[in-house]
Parts: C-alpha cells; sequence; structure tokens
C-alpha cells in the first residue's frame, strides 16, 4: 500500500505521515525499491519534521519497535473505505500510554469515515480516549459497543455487553479491568506511608 500511494502522489501518503506525527512517533515514512521484488521501509528517526531531518531516514529495523507495529494499524486505517471493516488486536503493543490514547483518535477517525472498526485491547487508555470523544461530541455513542470477554472457573467464556451513553459512561466495569490498576497504586502509597511514618 505504502508503494503505491508514495508511487501515485496520493494524498493518503499525506495523511499517514500526519497520523503518524499525531502518535508522535515519526515525521514521515517512505519506501525504496531495493529490487523488481523487494522494498525498504524507510522511517524518520525524529518525532516530528526539522531542517536535515530528510538525512535522517532509517530502516524501520532499525528503530523502536512500535513504529513497526503500529505502522500495519495505521496504513490499514487509512486504506478503509467505507463499509470495509478492520480487525485490530492489541495495537496497544510497545507503544508509549500517550501514543495509546492518540491511538484512539485515528480509531475514531476512521470510524467517523464509515470504516467499522473491531479492537481487541487491553489498554484502559485506547477506550479512555474513545470515551473521551463521545463525550466532547465528536463520535455518537450508537458508533461504540463494547464487549468483555470472562472466562470462569469452569473455563467457559461469557461475554459481557455494554454501550456508551452521551458522556461516553457505561457503568460499572463487568471485570477488575481498571481495578488492578488502582489496588497496584493504592498498595504503593500505603507502603510509601507506612515506611515514613514515625516509629510508635
Amino acid at each position: 500500500m505504502i508503494v503505491q500511494w508514495q508511487e501515485e502522489k496520493t494524498e493518503k501518503m499525506e495523511n499517514l505521515w500526519e497520523d503518524l506525527r499525531h502518535l508522535e512517533l515519526t515525521w514521515k515514512v517512505e519506501t525504496q525499491r531495493v529490487s523488481a521484488t523487494d522494498v525498504e521501509v524507510r522511517v524518520g528517526r525524529l518525532p516530528r519534521s526539522r531542517r536535515g531531518g530528510a538525512r535522517d531516514m532509517v530502516n524501520i529495523a532499525d528503530v523502536w519497535f512500535g513504529v513497526s507495529q503500529v505502522l500495519p494499524v495505521v496504513v490499514a486505517l487509512q486504506a478503509a473505505q467505507r463499509g470495509q471493516m478492520v480487525y485490530i488486536e492489541q495495537p496497544e503493543i510497545h507503544l508509549h500510554p500517550s501514543a495509546q490514547v492518540r491511538l484512539a483518535d485515528l480509531l475514531v477517525q476512521a470510524v467517523k469515515r464509515g470504516v467499522q472498526v473491531v479492537v481487541e485491547t487491553h489498554s484502559e487508555l485506547i477506550l479512555l480516549g474513545i470515551q473521551t470523544s463521545v463525550a466532547r461530541g465528536e463520535l455518537s455513542p450508537d458508533a461504540v459497543k463494547l464487549h468483555w470477554f470472562e472466562r470462569d472457573e469452569e473455563g467457559v467464556t461469557h461475554i459481557t455487553t455494554a454501550e456508551l451513553d452521551e458522556d461516553g459512561a457505561f457503568g460499572n466495569w463487568p471485570v477488575d479491568f481498571s481495578q488492578v490498576a488502582l489496588e497496584t497504586m493504592r498498595t504503593y502509597l500505603d507502603t510509601v506511608t507506612l515506611r515514613r511514618s514515625p516509629q510508635r
């Protein structure tokens, strides 16, 4: 896809660069033909364009793993047309928390273009980013469905479905999705407080 967009000089290429800059991962991606059948994908090592940055393009294998993991996701979202469906599995892997939140923006943009996006994720940040878009009125709550998969003691998987309201809220978590982070933070703070308290 990237090769075609680059050779045809379509706006998809500019959109791809814009999305990658939004994620603050790189300012540019390009392809370079190595042979009749091989293509090298090159990315800028800098998150934003700057003077002399064009000389800072390197093979995608030589930059942080998050770029190579999320690039196919961003390309798929850009390439999808209205009515098409994109399946994404754990797009948050190897992404900084801020990039996870920003990735939610790209998912929302695709949905607003009429693309159906199915995301399997463990990222509370991606979900919160989508909820925020709904709360801002950027995305209809009807455009989002949440499904939790929970395995019981017998190994049977149960699915709980929730819908968002106009505030982007959906009620109580059906599982301890965010509770783990809250309890871990509380345990840490309690431990520090106990350690610093004067001995009696």
